[in-house]
């Protein structure tokens, strides 16, 4: 199952998680003052001899520049495949924390390595007006390990950013390729 897809594992209230609205509750979640979120990190590394790359689903870097990444999982299958990616053979000394962001009724299963921390995100109220659940709230269910010391390198952060820049173009471009010729080239 796509972690964009639906949850068999539905929210209190009858309420489906997908990846989408755990994200929503990150970007609510992360102080934006203090903390840069990157989505959709690319992680190089080397252990040894051996070169590794995989995709974070978010890293959150502080003012002082250490990084902590932000793994969204839907599903218990999702989460358990997860145990087999490369990052679990070693991290790079610059991820200080590794914190897995799922929904609450998932618990924290035995299998989850004791150092990743765990967030759990529920149901809430998000409007006081409101007087159903409108909204996604995370919570600390269990804290991270401190697992490396190093500060995010610039050049790594650099390319983060650059990232995010032709992403936000190649999007943009993509949004008004669907606007109709007509509309776009009207005269206001």
């Amino acid at each position: 199952m796509s972690k964009h897809e639906n949850s068999s594992a539905g929210g209190d209230h009858g309420r489906q998680f997908n990846a989408g609205l755990i994200e929503a509750a990150i970007r609510r979640h992360v102080d934006h003052r203090a903390n840069t979120l990157i989505p959709e990190a690319s992680i190089r590394y080397a252990v040894g001899h051996s070169r590794f790359e995989y995709r974070a689903d978010f890293v959150v870097v502080t003012r002082a520049n250490y990084a902590t990444e932000l793994e969204v999982k839907i599903s218990l299958g999702d989460w358990r495949r997860d145990l087999a990616k490369p990052k679990w053979v070693g991290m790079p000394a610059w991820i200080t924390r590794f914190i897995y962001v799922v929904p609450q009724q998932l618990g924290i299963p035995e299998w989850v390595p004791e150092r990743a921390g765990v967030w759990h995100v529920k149901p809430t109220r998000v409007q006081s007006t409101s007087t159903c659940l409108d909204g996604f709230e995370i919570f600390v269910a269990r804290a991270p390990h401190v697992l490396g010391r190093e500060k995010l390198p610039p050049a790594v952060l650099g390319t983060w950013h650059k990232n995010l820049y032709y992403r936000y173009w190649e999007q943009r471009m993509d949004a008004q390729r669907r606007i109709a010729r007509h509309i776009r080239e009207a005269v206001a």
